[in-house]
């Protein structure tokens, strides 16, 4: 988040989660079936989500495909974008 956002946050201002689902449970609006296709059950994904002076809500998920990277997904103010950057 730091570096996508540019600036330091203090652990404490960010909430974390994690959570795992089915292939069935995917929001395929948040998550491109290709990336999970050929992870096994569970599909975890790790989220943290930060709240900036203005208001604005970020959050982060990563999912884990098994790969070397996980999937990355953004959204601020709940609304998803593709191509996050700060």
């Amino acid at each position: 988040m730091e570096q996508k956002l540019g600036k330091e946050i203090s652990i404490h201002e960010v909430g974390y989660d994690t959570m795992s689902f089915t292939h069935e449970e995917i929001d395929e609006e948040l998550v491109a079936l290709y990336a999970v296709a050929y992870v096994t059950e569970p599909i975890i994904c790790h989220s943290a989500n930060y709240t900036d002076e203005e208001g604005n809500y970020y959050t982060l998920m990563l999912i884990e495909t098994g790969g070397e990277n996980p999937y990355e997904v953004w959204l601020v103010n709940d609304k998803l974008v593709p191509s996050f950057n700060s």
